[in-house]
């Protein structure tokens, strides 16, 4: 393969070659501590002001003619360094930045410099800072990567402390969430109020949500792009948290110095230890109980110079769990849902101005409910299983043809299996089984080119995505192209614009916004199209002063294809209906205006963002075909976040304060307007014993969608930080959290009773407190 690459990439470098007094100067920028790669560093030559910005794997390429050069290399909370090189001849390097956390100079400079993608504005992209995360308020001590985002402007939660996301009007399930590459179908755990990322085993996060390249194809809304760590190449060292749920673990060594690498990272909560306890001293017949698991491991081996194996995993668990003993009669229940993925990645340089990632990955997703039932004469089982598999395998190729100009192709090819619901009875007197035929197959293909170019003032991303997907007897194929431009007026002022039409092959079945292991990932067939949809945004930047910055960006955003479930259905509501009898089809959009105002530096630093949104959906079948509000459509969002750094009078020991307010206007639902008696349908009465199926049920009628607003949310968090170091090393971390510290009673949630609408509300005010030690 690697010989064909070759061949390819030489044939269309034939065709362009430079003049031979070039030469090309590429290599990686590094972690000297750990050797971790640095993604988004720069490397830039004031001889010719000339530079480029490490990939996402953080490998750069720079071509220049002959000479003496002074390279300067920058990344942000790093001491910039500079190095001398003789460019008379192609020139592989790795260098080695050291971190320093603490002078606000580097940072400055850093930010000016690191232009990632200055094709796109701040607020089409950005990395998550993952230091400044772990010092955010938190709720039960618990760092969460998905609850940050949603300081985010454009970025709304679904309900209270839950980690789902909605991003510029978009469903959950319109966001492509990658995890070293590979897709991750169910980001939830404990029922939505937590994800499944654990902070101390991640490098890097990467965040779109508007002009996002052509190389990210299958979501309509945005795309969180995670990287875990590599493993220490440079000595063993790990980190163990603490917090009152759960527990974590990291430890990371050499295999052998400077060449490979191990990294394992593992989460549990223990709320299930002190119940189990408490059965066993009571001997009592029952025992019952929740926990989820998360088990992290990346093997890291640098082959030489030019070629890196990578082998990381993901194994992640939720489990509720019931035993019982009455009588002559033993009950066995479990539930419990998760995660797996997989992923093989080779890292080659193929010449000095091409590198090529090649990667194969796996990912499941897998919900399982089981129910035992047993005495000395009968035995019954319920088995009900719901799941879906994803293998792809796919290539990105990073050409550097000029110092200005970079194109990066590839493709890929995948298969995915979908189990919607499939259950199965089997008692002493028999067996049946319910929609096994639900399972569907998908296969897709997808190619796509990018064009990174600067010309003076002027740059951007010139794209386009082809991809063709078989379901069934069905094939579709999609043109995607995509364009991000920027252009610099004066040094502190750009303005920028994108576009993008996407394409989506999977829809999500849920009944509500919590992230339950009860939705249901289906893919399209012949009758339910993919999800396909457009976005335009406009945007400028303004760098008030090196301390102030300010950003403004305007968007608007169509969708089609969209599916959802008929008012008051819900999924599978009888054993003998196609989720496809449930749905409805329709169309969407969504625009609106976001303001991001930042301080940089300084002993206050932080962000005041706002939007002004609107979104809306329409289907033939509902509301008599008119446009109504979508349950997200919250009109006015209000983040700030920000850190003071309090005086110490140690410099082993760093204090700082943090602050996190949230004002969002309420989310809207359905509630039934009208309630009255029918006669059970004909095509449910199997559920009903036979004297039963003359009774009536209460029907529920919805005229109205999405007709009730809930009032406008909002909490006050506030977070201590304390960080002592004990060596270069050793350090340990303090985080005390109080949550909603006005103790705002917001609404979780409402239903109607006995014609009443009741709030139910489930965070006050919580405290809480967390410990990290690192070695």
């Amino acid at each position: 393969m690697k010989r064909f690459l070759l061949y390819l990439l030489l044939v269309i470098e034939g065709g362009t070659t430079l003049a031979q007094d070039k030469f090309t100067i590429s290599g990686y920028l590094t972690d000297s501590r750990n050797g971790e790669k640095l993604i988004g560093a720069t490397i830039m030559t004031p001889e010719n002001q000339k530079g480029t910005v490490t990939n996402q794997y953080g490998f750069f390429s720079l071509t220049l003619p002959p000479g003496n050069y002074h390279f300067s290399c920058r990344y942000i909370g790093y001491y910039p360094q500079s190095i001398t090189i003789p460019l008379f001849g192609d020139t592989i390097i790795t260098v080695e930045l050291e971190t320093n956390l603490t002078i606000d100079e580097v940072e400055v400079i850093g930010r000016k410099v690191n232009q990632t993608l200055n094709q796109l504005s701040t607020l089409s992209y950005g990395t998550i800072d993952l230091a400044q995360l772990k010092k955010a308020p938190v709720i039960l001590g618990e760092q969460d990567l998905l609850k940050g985002l949603q300081y985010l402007p454009g970025v709304k939660q679904g309900r209270e402390n839950t980690a789902a996301f909605h991003v510029r009007g978009g469903s959950n399930d319109q966001n492509l969430i990658l995890l070293d590459g590979a897709p991750v179908y169910n980001v939830n755990h404990m029922f939505g109020f937590f994800s499944v990322f654990n902070n101390d085993a991640l490098n890097h996060v990467a965040f779109y949500k508007a002009g996002i390249p052509a190389r990210y194809g299958g979501r309509l809304a945005s795309v969180l792009d995670i990287s875990m760590k590599e493993g220490n190449l440079k000595q063993k060292g790990g980190i163990i948290s603490i917090s009152p749920i759960s527990g974590r673990l990291t430890y990371e060594t050499p295999i052998v110095k400077d060449k490979s690498s191990l990294i394992i990272s593992g989460r549990r909560t223990w709320l299930d230890i002190p119940l189990r306890l408490l059965l066993k001293l009571q001997e009592s017949d029952q025992n019952y109980g929740y926990f989820f698991y998360d088990l992290n491991a990346k093997l890291n081996w640098k082959i030489n110079d030019k070629n890196r194996i990578y082998l990381s995993s993901y194994n992640g668990k939720d489990e509720q769990f019931f035993r019982s003993v009455e009588d002559d009669m033993r009950t066995r229940f479990n539930y419990n849902w998760g995660n797996l993925t997989s992923v093989l990645r080779w890292n080659t340089i193929l010449s000095q101005k091409i590198f090529a990632n090649v990667s194969f990955y796996y990912s499941q997703y897998k919900l399982d409910e089981q129910t035992i039932t047993s005495t000395e004469l009968s035995r019954s089982i319920f088995l009900s299983q719901s799941k879906m598999k994803d293998v792809s395998i796919k290539t990105d190729i990073d050409y550097y043809l000029l110092p200005d100009y970079k194109i990066k192709f590839g493709g890929s090819l995948s298969s995915q299996l979908f189990y919607p619901g499939f259950s199965h009875s089997k008692t002493t007197e028999g067996q049946i089984t319910f929609n096994d035929q639900e399972r569907n197959k998908l296969k897709n293909v997808r190619i796509y080119a990018e064009n990174q170019v600067t010309l003076g003032a002027v740059s951007f991303n010139a794209g386009l995505a082809v991809s063709g997907s078989k379901t069934g007897t069905k094939t579709y194929i999609q043109i995607e192209p995509r364009l991000a431009l920027s252009y610099q007026v004066t040094p502190d002022l750009s303005l920028y614009t994108s576009y993008g039409q996407f394409s989506q092959n999977l829809h999500l079945l849920s009944n509500s916004s919590l992230g339950l292991p009860t939705d249901l990932w289906v893919a399209s067939t012949e009758h339910t199209k993919p999800q396909t949809g457009n976005q335009y945004a406009l945007g400028l930047k303004k760098e008030i002063t090196t301390v102030y910055s300010f950003a403004a960006e305007m968007y608007y955003k169509s969708m089609n294809n969209l599916i959802r479930f008929d008012e008051g259905a819900i999924f599978l509501s009888t054993k003998r209906m196609n989720w496809e009898d449930n749905i409805l089809i329709g169309k969407g959009k969504s625009y609106g205006i976001e303001f991001d105002l930042r301080k940089n530096t300084g002993r206050l630093s932080g962000s005041f963002s706002y939007t002004l949104a609107w979104s809306k959906r329409q289907f033939d079948q509902l509301n008599r075909g008119r446009w109504f509000n979508y349950k997200y459509d919250r009109r006015h969002d209000l983040s700030v976040l920000c850190e003071y750094k309090l005086k110490s009078n140690r410099s082993t020991r760093s204090r700082s304060l943090n602050v996190g307010f949230t004002l969002q206007s309420g989310n809207k639902l359905s509630l039934p307007e009208v309630e009255h008696e029918a006669l059970v349908p004909f095509h449910m009465d199997y559920a009903f014993r036979p004297e039963d199926r003359d009774e009536f049920s209460t029907v529920s009628s919805y005229a109205n969608p999405n007709q009730f607003k809930m009032p406008m949310f909002h909490h006050l968090d506030v977070a201590y930080n304390i960080h002592v170091k004990k060596g270069k090393a050793r350090g340990y971390e303090w985080n005390f959290s109080l949550y909603n510290i006005y103790n705002r009673m917001n609404p979780w949630f409402y239903y109607k009773s006995q014609g009443t609408v009741k709030q139910v509300s489930v965070f006050p005010f919580i405290p809480s407190v967390g410990f990290t030690y690192r070695w």
